[in-house]
């Protein structure tokens, strides 16, 4: 959700271990095909970094070449932005929670867990924008 004028507008946020669906995809297939790796209370299968939207603001700007700022907006201005923009506002509610959420801490434990699932480093979020970029 940058702007064309290079803006990340967003609620005040906190730090989120961004987890790569093609990491949890294999996790998911490992879970179902050898059972005893994944047993009883299942850890959080996270990122091995958790970033705020300030870093990600950096991370999107080092992929791209092209400088994103990151400007915090009221949530009830960003609530607006988005039925504007066409989200239903039943829906909108949900978005700007992520942010209290994440706020709070709710986004932010890492866990080694899925990097020893996968036998390797889980994805980055740089990693999958710089693939979903190139993709475009």
């Amino acid at each position: 959700m940058v702007s064309r004028a290079g803006e990340l507008r967003l609620p005040a946020d906190g730090p989120v271990a961004w987890t790569a669906q093609a990491d949890l995809a294999v996790a998911a297939a490992i879970a179902l095909t050898d059972p005893d790796r994944l047993h009883g209370t299942t850890p959080p299968l996270t990122a091995s970094r958790a970033i705020d939207m300030d870093q990600l603001a950096e991370v999107v700007s080092r992929i791209t070449g092209r400088t994103v700022t990151r400007t915090v907006v009221d949530e009830d201005e960003y609530r607006a932005a988005l039925v504007a923009g066409g989200l239903p506002e039943a829906f909108a509610p949900m978005m700007t929670g992520s942010f209290a959420a994440a706020r709070d801490g709710e986004f932010a434990t890492v866990d080694p867990t899925l990097a020893d699932l996968l036998g390797r480093e889980p994805r980055s979020i740089e990693d999958v924008l710089t693939d979903t970029l190139r993709a475009h």
